[in-house]
């Protein structure tokens, strides 16, 4: 008896030395095996270009990898790819839980660096536990989220329905879930991958809108006699859907008010030409007005100028550390906006909401509202205006919208309106949000909370096509995101692989 207990002894001692000491090496060792299917996979996209708008090799990469897999595929005409995977036994009654992320990416380039988006691969650089690029960004946000999916469909064993959902256009204008079909979204759960935080899940997005502006100049003969261009560049700008709430200045907004300013202390500066910004969606970072004023002005305008000055550096000093303010002699322009056109293009950048409105009450540090002024310009003989919105509330969004009409209408603008992407609306009493959160608990021994963007995420176009799916959003953590900065935590890339696939599992005994 004596023998058989030591030979049992010696038996388990080499099973443990072969295994590993306890359950947690086995995890890891899985857990490895995981990370590097995901990083093999993401890696093999890295090399393939799939700039916004040119989705077509990816789109045509990913279809011919479903089929080599024996899934069923289809690429609809707006590109988007859809793969579906069959329950497994014994799980037919539950219902479809659809996987989502879009397949674009923009990348940006480091200054200097010559880089094609059409046709040149990403160089990935793995460093200790991290991932970058050389040179460029490293498109990990959808890039990941593409490996992730892929994964999931392979290796999964017990699960209803699967299907994928690959969008086009997810980088600009969301084009690919906007003109998705509705009957690919009739599954119970939809999980999208373009989180970028493991610290969060993501339960709700902004709607967004967009407004268009535009006066008709009537131009003039210049009385006064000194022209001065006023302008300021090297703001951080940025795009307004990440970067709104960081303090930054507008740079329009900043020439606006001094020159609004300068109006209500009685300077009769005529205005040349008013420039500034290059899109609705991002912040603008210079602007430039060429003015003419009188003789007698000179003195009283320059210290409207420099009073300006130093209020801005008391506002934004902390954060705009690169700006360069110009106020400087100018050569004189043939013809000048008329007296009562120029009230109306300063009144309506002065008057016009720009920037954080409100902040989420529920959610720590979000924006609730926001608008951005992008764009000005008098260059096509016209004045022009271009503004972006967002809010995560229905009620900020349609505030922000009347005060921008009722403002164009006072300064005699025309004013038109387009909706952007809807609101994706946060519901975090589902039972796929209380789910992914004991799952997370369980896994990982912690405790994990949901969240909410200001921007818009194409989960929004899912949300009002389906408004009965419920949906949550996760996804590594991926520092500096779109910038040349951008960093893959690799420790965290195989959470929501794990993740998706214990709640596949799970889905049959909640049924």
């Amino acid at each position: 008896m004596k023998r058989m207990i030591a030979v049992a002894l010696i038996v388990s001692l080499c099973f443990t030395i072969l295994t590993g000491c306890n359950g947690n090496e086995e995890i890891e060792t899985d857990d490895t095996a995981v990370r590097t299917a995901i990083v093999e996979e993401f890696n093999k996209i890295t090399q393939i270009p799939r700039e916004s708008g040119h989705e077509r090799a990816i789109s045509t990469y990913l279809r011919s990898w479903a089929k080599e897999k024996g899934f069923e595929v289809i690429r609809d005409n707006s590109n988007n790819v859809i793969i579906n995977k069959p329950a497994a036994i014994g799980y037919e009654k539950v219902p479809t839980t659809i996987l989502q992320c879009n397949m674009d990416s923009k990348i940006i380039p480091g200054d200097g660096f010559a880089y094609d988006p059409l046709n040149d691969p990403i160089k990935s650089v793995v460093s200790e536990d991290t991932m970058h690029a050389e040179d460029t960004s490293l498109g990990a946000d959808s890039g990941v989220g593409i490996a992730t999916a892929m994964y999931v469909l392979e290796n999964s064993q017990k699960h209803g329905p699967i299907r994928v959902i690959f969008t086009a256009g997810g980088e600009s204008g969301m084009t690919g879930a906007e003109k998705l079909n509705i009957k690919h979204l009739d599954g119970a759960y939809l999980i999208n991958l373009g989180w970028e935080s493991d610290r969060a899940i993501g339960v709700g997005s902004g709607g967004t809108a967009a407004y268009n502006m535009k006066h008709e100049i009537e131009w003039v003969p210049p009385q006064n006699a000194l022209p001065y261009l006023l302008s300021i560049r090297g703001l951080v700008g940025g795009d307004a859907d990440e970067a709104i709430g960081n303090g930054g200045a507008n740079a329009i907004k900043t020439i606006g008010e001094v020159l609004a300013s300068a109006q209500g202390k009685g300077i009769l500066f005529e205005l040349g030409s008013f420039n500034g910004g290059i899109s609705r969606g991002t912040i603008p970072e210079a602007a430039t007005a060429l003015i003419i004023i009188n003789e007698s002005d000179q003195r009283k305008m320059q210290d409207v100028v420099d009073d300006a000055m130093d209020v801005f550096r008391d506002a934004y000093g902390d954060v705009e550390k690169e700006y360069v303010f110009t106020y400087q002699e100018a050569p004189m322009p043939d013809k000048v906006v008329s007296f009562e056109d120029n009230g109306s293009i300063i009144s309506f950048i002065y008057g016009m909401l720009n920037g954080v409105q409100s902040m989420s009450k529920s959610y720590k540090d979000v924006v609730e509202s926001a608008s951005n002024l992008g764009m000005v310009s008098t260059a096509t003989g016209n004045f022009l205006a271009q503004i972006s919105a967002a809010s995560t509330t229905d009620v900020g969004l349609y505030k922000i919208t009347i005060a921008h009409e009722t403002i164009s209408g006072m300064s005699n603008l025309e004013y038109t309106y387009e909706e952007g992407v809807p609101r994706w609306p946060d519901h975090t009493d589902s039972v796929l949000f209380t789910s992914i959160q004991d799952i997370y608990s369980g896994l990982y021994d912690d405790k994990i909370s949901g969240d909410i963007v200001h921007h818009e995420m194409e989960c929004g176009w899912f949300a009002r096509k389906n408004p009965r799916l419920q949906i949550i959003s996760i996804g590594p953590r991926i520092d500096h995101v779109n910038s040349i900065n951008e960093t893959l935590i690799l420790d965290t890339i195989t959470k929501p692989a794990n993740i998706i696939l214990a709640f596949l599992e799970q889905t049959n005994v909640n049924q």
